[in-house]
């Protein structure tokens, strides 16, 4: 996985955090982008060094900075797809910390916009996998993580992220499933999450999940 919104640390946290989407889904307004070669365009030098500074910002958990910068970014070059992604998942996060759901909904948005330039960019999927479940649409947000895994069958929090939905819904079979597929991956730091995070309290004490957390 060679792209910033995926460097380990800052994925993990986005997961942890995005815990507390609203309890009603919301209607999504774009479908999936239909298969296709689309060749993404090209950016603009100034505006792809924008938006390195905003990822480093974002890794940073500073959201309005990353926001702005990616704006800049945007500003540089209209067609800049990282950024309009970029900048929607982190509105999306900064949405999820304050409870603002117009963030939420905003930042999606944009990164739909941002699949409209390149379909075919698979950060942009797991971007959008993460907002759609800080937004409680559980169902977008599996099939999204999913597109992940088809592209990259590696991505160790895709597994966990859709691990960590069916766990928040009790689901303690696939649950499980997906936190089996995601600690073949990445063992120790799969299981520290899932000791700690309450994604998985429905399912905690079950047989199978102690078994497996003990193992």
């Amino acid at each position: 996985m060679n792209y910033p919104h995926f460097l380990c640390i800052t994925l993990l946290a986005a997961i942890l955090l995005a815990g507390c989407g609203t309890d009603t889904p919301k209607d999504s307004s774009a479908a999936p982008p239909a298969q296709t070669q689309q060749q993404a365009p090209a950016i603009s030098a100034a505006s792809e060094a924008l938006y390195a500074d905003g990822e480093k910002a974002y890794g940073q958990f500073d959201y309005d900075k990353a926001i702005s910068l990616f704006d800049k970014a945007i500003a540089a070059d209209k067609n800049n797809y990282k950024a309009l992604s970029g900048k929607g998942v982190a509105m999306a996060m900064r949405g999820n910390s304050s409870g603002n759901k117009k963030d939420v909904t905003g930042g999606i948005a944009l990164i739909q916009e941002a699949l409209k330039l390149a379909p075919d960019y698979v950060p942009s999927f797991y971007d959008l996998a993460l907002s759609y479940k800080i937004n409680g649409q559980y169902d977008e947000s599996i099939q999204w993580f999913q597109k992940v895994i088809a592209r990259e069958p590696d991505n160790t929090w895709s597994y966990y992220g859709i691990a960590t939905i069916y766990g928040d819904q009790g689901n303690a079979r696939d649950a499980l499933i997906y936190l089996k597929e995601a600690a073949a991956l990445d063992n120790t730091n799969v299981k520290d999450a899932a000791r700690t995070q309450s994604h998985f309290d429905k399912i905690r004490h079950t047989k199978e999940f102690t078994a497996w957390i003990n193992e």
